[in-house]
């Protein structure tokens, strides 16, 4: 009886070659296990040694600056990963177009125009959009170094493309959930502002985005083709606007509760949204693998490749995801109480993210399947119907319902975004991403 279940499930892995798909994600997931955990670590510290309403204003700075990061990025980030995965733009280490170079121009220029933009709104943002004193410091510096967290956005992906997972995921994930660390005990212990800990936060990711801007300019050009910059953000520009849109559907509760409830609140919001959303570190890991392998399929006409593909990943991530959203709900107070008996009152809003990141995972790989082939407007157009549902919803749940209100906005907008694609997906090429048994 044990022979035959054995033979079972490896007849399951050589039908499905999971095992590969496992293997090549594996480096990636538990660096992001490893970084996830850190940066509750990191959460855990402020919350302890500096209260909710540090946290809270940690918290409003560090989604603005993920916001700067996904909207003046442009899309670059995603643009890359698809014109490296094509043999004609770059292959074994060579680049054989001007795709990359014309990309850190595009970059470079976007960087200053951020830091110029946020210090020209700084005390709108201060006294109007947030009516946070305090958050002015913090402001201040997210201006100055958003150029260094741009960099991080924009260019260490590529590294997905060279086939160098373990570099992207101590890069994207490890090394800089480290850095905040020790900034956030190096500010308490020396007796330094609060604000400084989001000036260890840009740099901690900065550092490495530096670095991987050096390697890329060191990358040898062998010219055939030449690219233009108009080019290039006809690529990007939808991409960049379908991520901003999603970030903004992900994080419209976070910077509408700014803006409408106390700091304490959004940092016990922030807390538990931080927690149900663990599983995305389940998502990422193998998206990360598999958005080259789409694009490299729908270069070659391999529709049935695709397919193949994707369902292994929604396979991955449904049976690892499920179990571990099981756990997050019902040991959700102890979990909780880890941050402080204030944050407890969190603990519906964890339910209601966890439920929606599940569906979520269920879902497949949705969005990486349009913005990998040539359908990046229609998943632009998706998450732009998304986003106006969430603030909407944000709008008029929160004033009734406080936190919860902005979970279920949350919780809602998730679900419509991954049914349009899935029904998009199905129409184009004829399967089903979602998870079946």
């Amino acid at each position: 009886m044990r022979l035959k279940v054995t033979s079972q499930i490896q007849k399951f892995l050589n039908n499905y070659d999971l095992e590969k798909l496992i293997k090549n994600s594996g480096s990636v997931f538990f660096r992001r296990i490893i970084g996830m955990a850190l940066s509750f670590v990191w959460v855990f510290a402020i919350t302890n040694l500096y209260g909710s309403k540090v946290y809270g204003l940690v918290s409003i700075s560090q989604v603005l600056i993920s916001f700067l990061g996904v909207f003046f990025c442009l899309g670059i980030d995603t643009a890359l990963i698809k014109l490296g995965s094509m043999t004609k733009h770059y292959s074994k280490g060579i680049s054989h177009s001007t795709f990359l170079r014309k990309s850190i121009g595009i970059v470079l220029i976007s960087s200053s125009l951020c830091t110029i933009t946020v210090f020209l709104l700084k005390n709108s943002l201060t006294f109007h959009v947030f009516k946070k004193e305090e958050l002015s410091n913090y402001l201040i510096w997210v201006s100055l170094l958003s150029i260094l967290f741009l960099s991080h956005k924009a260019f260490t992906s590529f590294l997905t493309v060279e086939g160098k997972f373990n570099r992207y995921g101590n890069f994207y994930f490890l090394y800089p959930n480290i850095g905040i660390l020790l900034f956030v005990l190096l500010c308490y212990y020396f007796k330094w502002p609060p604000y400084f800990i989001i000036i260890g936060y840009i740099l901690s990711y900065g550092i490495f985005g530096l670095i991987q801007l050096v390697s890329l300019i060191k990358i040898p050009l062998k010219k055939r083709i030449s690219i233009g910059h108009k080019e290039i953000l006809k690529l990007s520009t939808p991409m960049m606007i379908s991520s901003s849109f999603l970030f903004v559907s992900s994080w419209t509760d976070v910077l509408m509760l700014g803006a409408m409830v106390r700091e304490e609140d959004v940092g016990i919001y922030n807390v538990a949204f931080k927690v149900g959303s663990l599983v995305l570190v389940i998502i990422a890991a193998v998206n990360t693998v598999l958005a080259p392998k789409i694009s490299a399929f729908f270069e070659g006409n391999n529709l049935d490749g695709i397919r193949k593909e994707v369902h292994k990943a929604t396979k991955i991530i449904s049976f690892m995801s499920l179990p571990f959203v099981l756990l997050l709900i019902i040991f959700r107070i102890p979990i909780l109480r880890l941050f402080g008996d204030e944050f407890i009152a969190g603990e519906m809003v964890l339910i209601i993210i966890s439920l929606g990141m599940l569906f979520n995972a269920m879902s497949g790989s949705v969005g990486q399947i349009l913005n990998m082939t040539s359908y990046q407007k229609q998943f632009r157009n998706f998450t732009i119907i998304s986003a106006i549902i969430n603030v909407v919803l944000n709008y008029f749940l929160i004033n009734k319902y406080g936190i919860e209100g902005a979970a279920i906005a949350s919780l809602v907008s998730n679900l419509m975004i991954n049914i349009m694609c899935l029904i998009f997906v199905k129409q184009k090429f004829d399967f089903y991403a979602f998870f079946r048994i």
